[in-house]
């Protein structure tokens, strides 16, 4: 029988019916629209999966999946957009690598400055080299988001034993010393040095990585993908220094203020990795390069510049030059380049919104490898011991060094 709306026996829905009807239909409405917006997004150019490979005893070094193509993309407005390719090994580089060249490649290793999602591989340290090599020397690129000293001591050995190079060059940044430190990070993936608690020695030990199941799944949606990469709503937390030095948060990309136990590990780990180097590494010390990046942004102001004098990337810059040069490698101040630039024609080397090197710091860099002692000395001896592989259908085997942990 039909009851009508308003009889006054039809039964009246419950406070609790109520609430949950609402609750349902409010959460209907927020499917349907991350729904639309998963769909929409999906036609968008967000930054695409990588791919990070599983780190573990059979593959000791943190890679990318290979052989795939990858869109790059930062900002609610896709401000900052690239596209490349990561090749057969795992990493950011238009070519593809060969175990044992015969020509002796010239490595590049570093951290996000070198892997580069952001710059047109032309653009690159690795792609400006390439082209300058071009018939002389192959270059490649060993560099991963979150590396840092002892990332790059592992990277090292890695090139060293699967590539045989003639010349290396790693880039050195802000966080580069601290963050060495499983004190100070852990990142699983990644190479650290972790203090023994007996005799407080600095061993390089790497953390296992494994993706979940529900990682697997999230990165797979362009919605997280564009929430978490190109908006960055991840990098919000770093937006919050624990303290500023003389009115200064960052210098460097790193926070400023240093405390003294920040700085005597810091020492320390740089310490270790010009102990270490030589052990895992067959090269000469004259065919190891060594990049350090400037104080930017503070660099385009004298005020601003003064103001970061005594800052911990001041402090660290220095210490690591320093020992450099003290251990007989050369090593590249990139400041006193960038600055000069800057007051010649008001160039700027990273991107309004994000630290790293756009394509002119990539082009300084590069050109400040190129004009090195490191580089002039490969290509003088590159003909010679070229031939002399070729002849002799073999290339030099490279002295016993430490197994990776």
């Amino acid at each position: 029988m039909y009851v009508p709306f308003d009889h006054p026996h039809r039964p009246v829905p419950s406070r609790r019916q109520t609430v949950a009807f609402s609750v349902i239909a409010v959460l209907c409405g927020v499917a349907l629209s991350l729904l639309i917006l998963e769909i929409a997004l999906r036609f968008l150019p967000v930054s695409s999966v990588t791919g990070t490979m599983v780190v573990d005893q059979n593959n000791p070094i943190i890679r990318f999946t290979p052989n795939q193509l990858f869109t790059f993309s930062k900002g609610w407005q896709f401000a900052i957009l690239n596209s490349g390719r990561i090749n057969n090994y795992g990493f950011v580089n238009e070519q593809d690598y060969t175990r044992h060249d015969h020509r002796g490649p010239l490595i590049i290793i570093g951290d996000s400055y070198v892997e580069a999602l952001m710059v047109p591989y032309q653009q690159t340290v690795q792609g400006r080299l390439a082209k300058l090599l071009e018939n002389k020397r192959t270059v490649y690129s060993i560099g991963i988001s979150g590396a840092q000293l002892a990332q790059y001591l592992a990277f090292a050995q890695y090139a060293w034993t699967e590539f045989h190079p003639q010349g290396m060059v790693v880039v050195i940044v802000g966080n580069d010393f601290d963050d060495s430190l499983t004190k100070y990070r852990t990142e699983p993936g990644f190479h650290h040095f972790q203090e023994d608690p007996a005799n407080h020695d600095l061993k390089l030990v790497r953390i296992d990585y494994r993706p979940g199941l529900a990682k697997r799944l999230l990165r797979n949606s362009a919605l997280v993908r564009y929430l978490w990469g190109t908006v960055g709503i991840g990098n919000i937390p770093s937006l919050l220094p624990p303290r500023a030095e003389h009115g200064v948060q960052y210098v460097g990309n790193t926070a400023a203020y240093a405390t003294e136990d920040r700085l005597v590990d810091s020492r320390r780990v740089v310490d270790r990795f010009f102990s270490e180097l030589p052990e895992r590494v067959g090269l000469e010390k004259s065919q190891i390069l060594f990049v350090i990046d400037a104080m930017r942004p503070q660099i385009y102001s004298d005020v601003d510049l003064s103001r970061a004098k005594g800052s911990y990337f001041d402090l660290m810059r220095k210490y690591f030059l320093e020992q450099a040069k003290r251990n007989g490698y050369e090593a590249i101040d990139m400041q006193p380049r960038f600055v000069f630039r800057n007051r010649q024609d008001g160039s700027r080397f990273e991107f309004a919104i994000d630290g790293h090197w756009n394509g002119l710091g990539h082009e300084e860099a590069a050109d400040a490898v190129a004009s090195s002692r490191m580089v002039a000395a490969l290509l003088s001896s590159g003909d010679r011991s070229e031939r002399r592989s070729v002849k002799a259908g073999t290339s030099a085997s490279p002295p016993p060094s430490k197994i990776l942990p």
